[in-house]
């Protein structure tokens, strides 16, 4: 699906052209990916509502062998952002608070 978009990319000869496309591509990318997390994260609370374990549910959204792990599906369902830039946008909103109430 996506391999097909990278290689269309990779095919346009005016680098300007290739590097504009590139980044719209990006901007549609960020936009699915919030759709795509917030249909797992729908999906991980039906199979909660339904009685299923964080453990239950990571054996199924993993990969065969690579389950998540039961904390990711507990951030998951309760909407928790992760990784680096889930750190750096939560530093800047607490530098931004610590601002106000030094002001």
């Amino acid at each position: 699906m996506l391999r097909k978009l990278i290689e269309d990319l990779q095919a346009i000869q005016d680098p300007g052209e290739r590097g504009a496309m590139a980044t719209e591509a990006l901007e549609h990318v960020k936009a699915l990916n919030t759709e795509v997390a917030q249909i797992r994260q729908a999906a991980a609370r039906e199979l909660r509502a339904q009685g299923q374990t964080y453990k239950e549910i990571g054996e199924r959204f993993g990969r065969e062998g690579h389950p998540l792990h039961f904390s990711r599906i507990r951030q998951i369902i309760q909407g928790e952002a992760t990784g680096r830039w889930a750190k750096v946008a939560r530093d800047e909103k607490d530098a931004a608070g610590n601002a106000e109430d030094a002001g």
